[in-house]
């Protein structure tokens, strides 16, 4: 392995994306009828051998000793069921620093979805100007104003009188961002929970305010979606899609062993993740048609967990190519779990 091997298979990992994102769900959903794709941007990371830490530094333990950590950045087209990017590179390089790698791949009409990590208003401005929609929650220490009078808004003021909030506001202060804010209420119970792990996070420098605590009992995004497409119901509905993401991630490493890796040097490493890598993408497509074919929904993970039984049988057996594909969809379809509601007097005799 070497060098020319890593770019072999990393070709083949993009010519196979550029080939299947043609294809596109039947299952696109009507709030995304006007863009071109939906592009989801994410990352995870895996622990690598602690030889490796000069060339892919990981998190430092206690004792400040850097150990060797992977990680892999991705934007994943929910429409299309493909991943038109992935980077490798090291732990410490932060979701912050990797918020312009959306500018490689995002064309006009497309719509992008992406937590915290990588919220940059200076890329919020280019994205504009080439014509891309986004959505993202909003940063609580990022000032707004209103374009009107150009005035800061005290916004947790407003949601306490008015209880949520959805209009056009100016985001930032020098570079000021005309962009869609949208405020939603939560569940005591969501917020309560959200302020006891913001109490209780390990990074002590983001000792939370009293105003901070408070705007966690809402969801507040900022788009560049009018309101005439989207209401702010269906904000918050499509930033949930975002979740997809970590389930894709998952399946990624319980059952494609990308946790898994060589001990060898760095050449090999990389040489083996991208290889997974195109088996994933391969997947995906598998599991779009298995979507296609089946008349109810298919669970991904079910779907990750039989997709290499199926690839090694079919090279060894050339009769596992026939297998009829009825008893395959019923299997890997969504179980449905009951649900039960709580009754303090069950175990009491009627």
């Amino acid at each position: 392995m070497d060098q020319q091997c890593i770019d072999f298979v990393r070709g083949a990992v993009f010519a196979l994306i550029q080939r299947l994102s043609k294809f596109h769900s039947l299952h696109q959903a009507d709030v995304f009828r006007t863009f071109r794709r939906v592009l989801i941007q994410d990352s995870t990371q895996i622990r690598l051998a602690k030889h490796l830490a000069h060339l892919f530094p990981g998190p430092a333990n206690q004792n400040r000793k850097k150990g060797a950590a992977l990680k892999i950045q991705t934007v994943y087209d929910l429409l299309g069921e493909s991943f038109p990017y992935f980077g490798l590179s090291g732990f410490t390089r932060t979701d912050q620093a990797a918020s312009a790698d959306i500018l490689s791949i995002a064309q006009s009409g497309d719509l992008v979805l992406r937590d915290l990590g990588y919220f940059s208003i200076r890329i919020f401005q280019r994205l504009l100007d080439r014509g891309v929609h986004f959505l993202s929650r909003l940063r609580h220490d990022v000032s707004i104003s209103d374009p009107q009078t150009s005035k800061r808004l005290d916004l947790l003021k407003i949601l306490r009188r008015q209880g949520r909030f959805d209009q056009v506001i100016l985001l930032g202060v020098e570079q000021q961002v005309p962009l869609r804010l949208v405020a939603l209420p939560v569940a005591e119970q969501v917020a309560n929970e959200r302020r006891r792990k913001a109490k209780n996070n390990r990074d002590k420098r983001l000792n939370p305010s009293k105003d901070h605590l408070e705007l966690l009992g809402w969801n507040i995004f900022v788009t560049s979606v009018e309101s005439s497409i989207w209401s702010s119901e269906t904000v918050q509905q499509v930033y949930r899609v975002r979740w997809r993401i970590e389930i894709i991630f998952k399946s990624w490493k319980s059952h494609f062993n990308l946790t898994r890796t060589p001990t060898g040097s760095a050449v090999q490493v990389e040489a083996l993740i991208w290889a997974k890598l195109l088996a994933i993408c391969l997947f995906q497509k598998f599991f779009g048609c298995l979507e296609l074919y089946s008349p109810k929904h298919i669970s991904l993970l079910k779907s990750a967990q039989f997709f290499p039984w199926l690839l090694t049988s079919s090279l060894m057996a050339p009769w596992a190519t026939r297998l009829s594909i009825e008893p395959i969809l019923k299997h890997l379809q969504l179980e449905k779990r009951k649900i039960y509601s709580y009754n303090p007097n069950r175990h009491l005799l009627s």
